[in-house]
């Protein structure tokens, strides 16, 4: 991770240089001698030639992580899939990149992505909703994702008028766009033009959502199909993302997204199959079964096999991860749809993301693949694997799931049943911030905007309060004056209980607040938030613990 963060992201050759010296002389004694003894070369001739050196330490450490991922320029792409393919497996190719920040990024990403499209060797592609438009206003979803669908339908006409199949996967990472991309999902997929396509989407089992998701598409899908409709597809995984669901989650101190815990994911994931896997839903809704852990794998061919709904069911992997297994299984359960993520060599940066999370999935002890290629010889590791799995299933019922994040701004009602005012915090936390990526929220914001342009709320209180008379004025500053003594008496616990009780008003008139500046100063969203967050502080009845 040292020579993919420090060697290979920097621009100037002197730095990666200078970096590749330091790690160098740290360089772990699991690599292979002939690699330990081209660092130290490498190092060496740095001093006098970075120039050179740096690139081909570039050059070496691509050909290293080949197996995982591959050039997407066009003659080492074409090698690599026909490569792929003999192994009997299909690909699902995604290009990789960074987050878009801006319009030109997001028409090189869906350029990117319809050229793979167009090609004679590639039939199945994935993309993420937030690679097809730059960043939009977080409580504009109509918005975002009309946004998104104009940027993502000549992709997905594409594939219709294709005269061999071609087939869209909807790729997704954050819970924030769960909702979205769902949204552009569905409406895209409504269109008449394209009600023959079979397209497809992830859900990701760490995220108590995903059932409830599920059922959502599979009504949708069912339908759909009643219409004439192709069914759709859901890639079911596991998750991959939840360092940074940790860190928005505590940067805007609302609940985290996901399972506390690794075994409530995998009971989650089993959830998930349990309900897909039935003849009658595979019918509209194909399921993909991705991920490495064996066990899971064989209870979903399984469950598959004892219901009669194989024909239903694609297992899938990445590409590069436990070869061997991968082979095992595909003599199993058939030809597997491997992950392939592809990057042109001038953007091989952007491929860190990908490559940091593969490394920490190999090293994490939670990850069953940390353990695969041992699994045979270490009954200890087996027996880890062996517990986690028999737990998850145990955990089962009918219960469908609620989300982690219920925050509705609607409710105003609640702050008072939440707070006792005769009990004051030992010490400080903000309010949460308001999450754009609740349905709730986002109402609550579209009725403002709707009363913006032609508010008027405020006028008859200014009207009231403005002082024209100079004596009006005078008696005003001494009755001020004189409140100051009172408000001094009271003392700090009765201070802070007006201020508590100030604060919820405030909470509660968030979108009052929100309208008069909207309508009054033109504030944008993105500044008024903020500013009405500051007037609120979080109230419980017991003391409040900072946020970590």
């Amino acid at each position: 991770m040292g020579f993919v963060d420090r060697v290979l992201r920097p621009e100037d050759v002197r730095v990666a240089a200078r970096n590749l010296r330091e790690l160098t002389a740290k360089s772990p004694t699991f690599l292979p001698a002939h690699l330990r003894l081209a660092l130290k070369v490498g190092a060496t001739t740095s001093l006098l030639a970075p120039g050179l050196t740096i690139p081909a330490a570039r050059r070496l450490l691509r050909r290293m992580v080949s197996h995982l991922l591959i050039d997407a320029s066009d003659v080492e792409l074409a090698k690599m899939i026909a490569k792929i393919k003999r192994r009997g497996a299909r690909l699902n190719i995604n290009l990789l990149g960074e987050a878009v920040l801006g319009d030109k990024e997001a028409k090189g990403r869906i350029e990117g992505t319809e050229n793979l499209l167009m090609r004679d060797d590639v039939d199945y592609v994935s993309i993420k909703v937030s690679s097809a438009v730059a960043p939009h206003a977080p409580l504009a979803f109509d918005q975002a994702v009309e946004h998104i669908q104009a940027s993502l339908l000549p992709l997905f006409r594409l594939a219709a008028e294709s005269t061999t199949p071609k087939f869209i996967n909807l790729d997704m990472e954050e819970y924030r766009d769960l909702d979205l991309t769902t949204a552009v999902f569905t409406e895209l997929l409504d269109r008449e033009d394209l009600l023959h396509l079979e397209a497809g989407i992830v859900l990701q089992a760490y995220l108590p959502d995903a059932l409830g998701a599920m059922i959502r598409l599979q009504n949708w899908a069912a339908a759909r199909r009643s219409r004439g409709g192709a069914a759709i597809k859901v890639r079911l995984v596991k998750g991959a993302n939840l360092p940074m669901e940790r860190v928005e989650a505590s940067l805007h101190g609302w609940p985290l997204a996901t399972w506390d815990t690794k075994q409530e994911t995998d009971t989650n994931y089993k959830r998930v199959l349990n309900y897909a896997l039935t003849t009658e839903r595979v019918a509209n809704v194909r399921i993909g079964v991705a991920g490495h852990n064996l066990f899971d794998i064989a209870y979903a061919w399984t469950l598959a096999g004892r219901r009669g709904v194989r024909h239903g069911v694609e297992f899938e992997m990445l590409l590069g991860m436990a070869e061997g297994q991968a082979r095992a299984v595909a003599e199993t359960v058939g030809p597997l749809l491997l992950y392939v993520p592809a990057v042109h060599p001038r953007d091989f940066d952007v491929a860190i993301a990908h490559l940091v999370r593969r490394l920490q999935e190999g090293a994490s002890p939670d990850n069953f693949i940390s353990a695969v290629f041992d699994l045979h010889d270490s009954p200890a590791l087996y027996e880890r694997e062996r517990s986690r799995f028999v737990a998850s299933p145990a955990g089962l019922d009918d219960t469908v799931p609620a989300p982690n994040r219920t925050q509705d701004r609607r409710e105003i009602a609640r702050l008072d049943q939440q707070i006792r005012l005769d009990i004051v915090p030992t010490s400080f936390d903000n309010t949460p911030d308001t999450d754009p990526s609740l349905a709730g929220n986002r109402l609550w914001s579209q009725a403002i905007t709707e009363r913006i342009a032609s508010s008027t709320l405020g006028d008859d209180l200014v009207a009231a309060h403005t002082i024209t008379e100079r004596s009006v004025l005078e008696a005003t500053i001494r009755d001020t004056l004189a409140a100051g003594a009172s408000w001094a008496e009271l003392g700090a616990r009765g201070r802070a209980k007006i201020l508590r009780r100030a604060a919820i008003i405030f909470a509660q008139r968030r979108g009052e607040l929100l309208e008069a500046m909207a309508s009054e100063c033109a504030k944008r969203w993105t500044r008024a938030i903020p500013k009405c967050q500051k007037l609120s502080i979080s109230s419980t009845t017991t003391p409040v613990r900072p946020r970590s």
